[in-house]
């Protein structure tokens, strides 16, 4: 499986996510980045009481249970840069699994 990992703000919600590309069955997912909301929500005064941002991030809860179909790395960037994420925005990270 070639499975890669990026992270990012959505443009529009702020909320940091997670983007995952499975080049393998050529699907995109999404879901929330617990690990930086738990430390935004705690360094950020003002971040817990902002009631915008909290209800994006109740919103975001069940993203990942989406799949986007892409086939490629191109088509990715493409899919991305409809959300407002530019491709010199994001990195993405092979993740090795066994």
């Amino acid at each position: 499986m070639n499975l890669y990992k990026a992270h990012f703000v959505h443009p529009h919600t702020q909320i940091p996510l997670i983007v995952y590309f499975n080049e393998s069955n050529g699907h995109v997912t999404f879901e929330k980045d617990n690990e930086v909301l738990q430390i935004l929500l705690e360094l950020t005064e003002g971040m817990a009481s902002n009631k915008k941002f909290l209800k994006n991030m109740s919103l975001t809860s069940n993203i990942c249970q989406t799949q986007y179909p892409v086939n490629t790395f191109q088509e990715v960037y493409e899919f991305l840069e409809t959300l407002g994420i530019k491709k010199a925005d994001i990195s993405f990270q092979q993740l090795y699994l066994h």
